[in-house]
């Protein structure tokens, strides 16, 4: 994991996860207040890692640090349960290389509606690294994202509390944005297709939690006309097109954007849970 000035949360992230796994290493960006000692205190090796406005950097600098077959990467504000004999036999018969993890969001929902999502937090440390300055994700060695299984919530599952506190949110929104920023304009228009379209998708749902609806609905519309209709970034893009008009109460544009996903057969990680928002109106 990786953490700054988590003191009052790392203490108990780290001894969550203590009976699931063999060693925690806790990378820290520069703390200001006791998190390096509570993190000890409670049995992880800590490094300390420069911030260098790059998350996937630091999440290696980590990752270089392990010493293990699989690796679970945990969010300081994140708390694992778990059956660890389960865990391990399904690591030990596994043939995939990255498994997704069920989150639960402690209190609430996440910027999408959703109360519970997937994400890959556990892979195969000798075959994936972790890429992108902000919004990172795991990839294989040649920079491709992983293809990842489903873990069953009751082998290993995370409850986050992120999204909790309004401030701590908005200070973490206002972060990415200008992390977001640095990475579209870093790549500028000369870049490969691909890398300029994953750029301008991160920067347009993250200007969209920030509440430049304008600028962010910009973005996502040229993510749309960059991506091909169908891939994985023009389903994301409409996706988050279609939250951002559940929220502002606009069900036309709600229901043209979810008849897009559906012919495009965008199934149940953008279609159902927008389908089933809709039809409780």
């Amino acid at each position: 994991m990786i953490a700054r000035d988590e003191a009052e949360s790392i203490g108990r992230c780290v001894a969550a996860v203590a009976d699931l796994v063999d060693s925690v290493v806790v990378a820290d960006t520069g703390s200001a207040d006791e998190t390096l000692m509570r993190a000890e205190e409670a049995g992880a090796t800590v490094l300390v890692v420069p911030w260098t406005d790059d998350f996937a950097a630091v999440r290696n600098a980590a990752l270089a640090a392990c010493r293990a077959d699989w690796v679970l990467s945990v969010d300081a504000d994140e708390v694992a349960s778990g059956d660890p004999e389960a865990l391990r036999a399904v690591l030990g018969r596994t043939s995939a290389v990255a498994l997704n993890v069920e989150i639960a969001e402690e209190g609430g929902v996440d910027p999408r509606g959703r109360d519970t999502h997937r994400a890959v937090k556990l892979f195969r440390p000798d075959l994936c690294r972790w890429r992108g300055r902000v919004h990172e994700e795991v990839v294989d060695l040649a920079g491709a994202p992983v293809a990842s299984g489903p873990l069953p919530p009751s082998v290993l599952a995370l409850r986050h509390s992120g999204y909790g506190d309004p401030a701590v949110f908005a200070a973490k929104v206002a972060r990415n944005l200008r992390l977001a920023r640095l990475t579209v304009e870093e790549l500028g228009t000369d870049a490969a297709r691909e890398r300029r379209v994953a750029a301008l998708l991160d920067l347009g749902r993250t200007q969209l939690a920030a509440g430049e609806r304008e600028d962010g609905s910009a973005t996502l519309r040229l993510v749309r006309q960059l991506a091909p209709a169908g891939t994985p970034a023009w389903l994301w893009a409409t996706d988050f097109l279609a939250w951002d008009a559940l929220r502002h109460q606009d069900v036309d544009l709600v229901w043209a954007l979810v008849g897009e996903l559906a012919d495009h057969d965008a199934g149940q990680t953008h279609l159902r849970p927008l389908a089933d928002r809709l039809l409780a109106l």
